[in-house]
């Protein structure tokens, strides 16, 4: 069943319930002010009746059938009767076309108990009443009009209701059809949408309903698709120049090296150069599979880790690495709660990210040194890595965290341009924060937040 159709049968559903609704409580209360206004036409007549009786005593069954018979056609088909208490009639009127009533003693029981009673008896309106002056006035009269006004009304409601309903059926078609209009679009742009044109988008409007702030994060979607997309065709294309590089030096140099006879120090001196390059080649292998595996959430196993020892460590086997680099680790007064020290993550990974970071640091820096600060906040822990490298412009510093992107001050410098992009992976898989960015004082500060075990 399609959606518009959904749609138009809840909204007729919903409007035939308000318009019976309607109807029926407008002819109920029609209905109800009809019998109040007769009854009160009836009551009024009992009471002028009972007031001429008492007034005239001397003759007043004459005086009162004269009146009667003059009187205008108020009440139509009437009788009047006058009773006393011991049920005896006192006086009786009724019009030409109706038969004389005669009251049940039941009804005058009920009369004298609550000083009124009416009763509907073969479409006769009856009111019986019991005056101050002992007497019980009993008035009947058809209400023809009254009965012709509900039969007119109900025929109304029989013929215009399912004119109303017809009616809902057609607003409801149209009231779907502009709701599923914007939706058709939408699919039609989705339909649009494939791994060779990602980068049609689907159409928001100037609205701000619910569709287009869906159409709107759709879009964002599309956005981060396209760019990791855009990424991977990257970093396959990087990978494989990296990759085939080192090999294609190593594969020449062995040929050339094949094609006569070479003394012990020429050998010597090839197989040093192919030892470099297959060295650089295992590096760069290596940290491949390490995003690899940062980038694969369940496949890595977490557990509870002191910051300050990973830090520690990784200090230790960049400085035994490079004795040449200069690292000040400076810590923060450790917090008396131990959980503000703890992290959940991988001691390996989080080792390696620091590393890359301090290596990274300690290279671009002039005096190859790095100052990392570890800070206690409670429920996050945050490092500060600064060092004095050259100043990058900003849209440089995002495109640092790119697989294989090198840094217009990294002329010369060894690397291949992954070790940003590693570090920013592992940390995001921490569940934490790495931004960088440049102080004309401090220079380029790397900002590192980890949530803690506090809770």
């Amino acid at each position: 069943m399609k959606i518009a159709f959904k749609i138009n049968l809840l909204f007729t559903g919903i409007v035939t319930c308000i318009l019976l609704g309607m109807a029926i409580l407008v002819y109920n209360l029609s209905k109800e002010n009809v019998r109040r206004d007769f009854s009160q036409r009836i009551k009024n007549r009992a009471a002028r009746t009972a007031y001429l009786y008492d007034r005239f005593s001397s003759d007043t069954t004459n005086l009162l059938k004269s009146i009667d018979a003059n009187s205008p056609p108020v009440l139509i088909n009437r009788n009047v009767g006058i009773y006393d208490t011991g049920y005896r009639e006192l006086y009786e009127f009724h019009d030409t076309s109706a038969g004389e009533l005669r009251p049940d003693t039941i009804w005058l029981d009920k009369a004298r108990e609550n000083g009124e009673y009416f009763l509907n008896r073969d479409n006769i309106e009856i009111g019986v009443f019991y005056h101050t002056n002992q007497l019980f006035v009993l008035v009947a009269a058809e209400n023809i009009e009254g009965r012709a006004y509900i039969n007119n009304l109900r025929r109304i409601f029989n013929i215009y209701f399912p004119v109303a309903v017809l009616v809902s059926l057609l607003a409801g078609y149209l009231f779907s059809r502009t709701i599923i209009r914007p939706i058709k679009q939408t699919i039609r742009d989705v339909k649009l949408i494939t791994s060779q044109n990602l980068s049609h988008r689907l159409f928001t409007g100037t609205g701000k309903d619910e569709l287009a702030q869906l159409n709107g994060t759709f879009n964002e979607l599309l956005n981060r698709l396209e760019e990791s997309f855009a990424m991977e065709k990257r970093f396959i294309s990087n990978a494989s120049h990296e990759l085939s590089t080192p090999l294609t030096a190593v594969s020449s140099q062995i040929e050339v090296s094949l094609l006569q006879e070479r003394s012990p120090e020429e050998y010597r001196e090839v197989l040093l150069s192919i030892l470099k390059d297959a060295q650089g080649l295992h590096q760069l292998t290596r940290t491949l599979l390490e995003i690899a595996k940062a980038g694969s959430n369940g496949a890595i196993s977490l557990e509870k880790v002191r910051i300050d020892e990973v830090l520690i460590k990784a200090h230790s086997v960049v400085l035994h690495q490079n004795p040449d680099y200069k690292v000040e680790l400076a810590f923060a007064e450790l917090p008396e709660d131990e959980n503000e020290c703890m992290v959940f993550g991988n001691v390996h990974l989080l080792q390696s990210a620091f590393k890359n970071i301090i290596e990274n640091g300690c290279k671009y820096s002039p005096d190859n040194r790095v100052k990392s600060d570890l800070l206690f906040n409670g429920s996050v822990t945050e490092i500060l890595f600064t060092n004095k490298s050259d100043f990058l412009p900003t849209d440089e510093i995002e495109k640092l965290f790119e697989p294989f992107y090198r840094s217009s001050n990294a002329e010369n410098k060894p690397g291949v341009g992954l070790g940003l992009t590693l570090t920013r992976r592992i940390i995001s898989l921490h569940k934490g924060t790495l931004t960088l960015r440049f102080d004309p004082e401090k220079g380029t500060v790397i900002h590192i937040v980890l949530p803690t075990l506090k809770k």
